[in-house]
């Protein structure tokens, strides 16, 4: 029987290791395929290692038919069918929960416009294998008086925790997890995808430049424990390891010369904002991430992942979606990372430094900078902020978006 294979559905699934896949065809072979494959129309949606397996060897197999009403909720049916019956661990769990998140998203990109109160909001979604694709596609209701306050003010955090306890992992695990896609070599998320690296160790391996990622992940595969591979290459600035670490005040007084003040600092404190002197800021327990941003902002991010990753992609997107006119961004000039080129994707210029910046610690002592920076400038007055920042070092403006 001649069975479809879709690429998207195929990509879905987590891969068997070399030794996973050798004892499942062993298995094949000395006892047939027990378990059916699981088809839609003529489409796999489970069992395509054994589907491959079966034609390889011209070994039987059976199959049982779902139906489904779209191509997400068979995505949806197989995502969770792999938390189900794999022995996964939490990187492998998280990528499913990634993978889930964005099907939301897109679904709720399509709902935009339509009269959501009609429609159940996602409150409880964790289906078991008993469910069949229809009670997948139709999870708990929330009661009546709270549908409306659900899906305005709690939709999208319901549905992210309601996420995170169907694949089992915390919103933590699944945001480095999410950091470590974005910026680590492939080399370093198969060892984090196998387990022969911890999500923390991948982390922090993602936050370093592409070379020395290559120069970890192969002596890793040499017999190098991660740990003592990380000690030999990490050189992320000083407050990579504590964010409580402040910008001098040259630095604030020329970021204010090349925008004209300061609005919003997104990632501060009190004993900070002495020496930025923003309007407002939003403190760590305020989450600047998920709070609105708006004027001239300033930031000097915490530089430890997945804050780095988060707050580069707040500063690009909340540009994007107008909420802001300037900004400047304080950062190590680590240029190869995801989240550097993240937020080069909507800045019109950038001053890299003649020498390393020295950073406060809270009790005003200077630290000893172990990499370079640079000052990434978002905003459509870029000679002021050249102006500016010629005096620190070298400025250079975007050539072509």
């Amino acid at each position: 029987m001649e069975l479809k294979i879709d690429p998207e559905f195929k990509a879905a699934i987590q891969p068997l290791s070399s030794e996973e896949l050798a004892q499942l065809e062993a298995n094949i072979q000395a006892h047939g395929c027990r378990d059916p494959l699981v088809i839609w129309g003529e489409t796999i949606v489970d069992g395509h290692h054994r589907y491959e397996i079966c034609q390889r060897l011209g070994i039987p197999f059976q199959t049982v038919s779902m139906e489904f009403s779209d191509r997400a909720s068979a995505k949806i049916w197989m995502l969770h069918n792999q938390l189900g019956r794999r022995n996964l661990n939490d990187y492998q769990r998280s990528e499913i929960a990634l993978q889930l998140e964005g099907i939301f998203k897109e679904q709720a990109k399509e709902r935009q416009g339509t009269r959501t109160d009609l429609d159940p909001p996602i409150i409880n979604f964790v289906p078991t294998l008993a469910q069949s694709a229809e009670s997948i596609e139709a999870p708990t209701l929330a009661p009546r008086q709270d549908r409306q306050k659900t899906e305005t003010e709690h939709g999208k955090s319901r549905t992210r925790d309601a996420i995170a306890k169907t694949a089992g992992v915390s919103h933590g695990t699944i945001d480095k997890v999410k950091a470590i896609r974005a910026a680590a070599i492939p080399e370093v998320q198969d060892m984090a995808r196998s387990g022969a690296v911890s999500i923390h160790a991948a982390s922090q391996i993602a936050d370093l430049p592409v070379e020395e990622q290559e120069e970890i992940a192969e002596e890793i595969a040499d017999g190098a424990k991660a740990a003592e591979a990380l000690k030999k290459h990490v050189h992320v600035a000083q407050n990579s390891g504590n964010n409580e670490w402040y910008t001098p005040g040259e630095i604030i007084r020329t970021a204010k010369a090349a925008m004209g003040a300061i609005d919003c600092d997104p990632a501060s404190s009190e004993l900070a904002n002495e020496t930025v002197g923003a309007t407002f800021f939003y403190s760590e327990t305020q989450n600047g991430l998920t709070l609105p941003w708006s004027g001239r902002v300033w930031l000097n991010p915490p530089y430890a992942q997945p804050l780095i990753a988060q707050f580069a992609e707040a500063v690009a997107s909340k540009y994007e979606a107008g909420e802001y006119e300037q900004a400047c961004i304080l950062v190590n000039n680590a240029t190869e990372t995801g989240w550097f080129q993240r937020i080069l994707s909507v800045a019109s210029g950038a001053c890299f430094p003649s020498s390393r910046i020295r950073f406060l610690s809270p009790d005003n002592k200077q630290g000893a900078p172990l990499q370079g920076q640079a000052i990434l400038y978002v905003g459509d007055d870029f000679q002021r902020f050249a102006d500016a920042f010629g005096k620190l070092g070298a400025v250079l403006s975007r050539w072509s978006r």
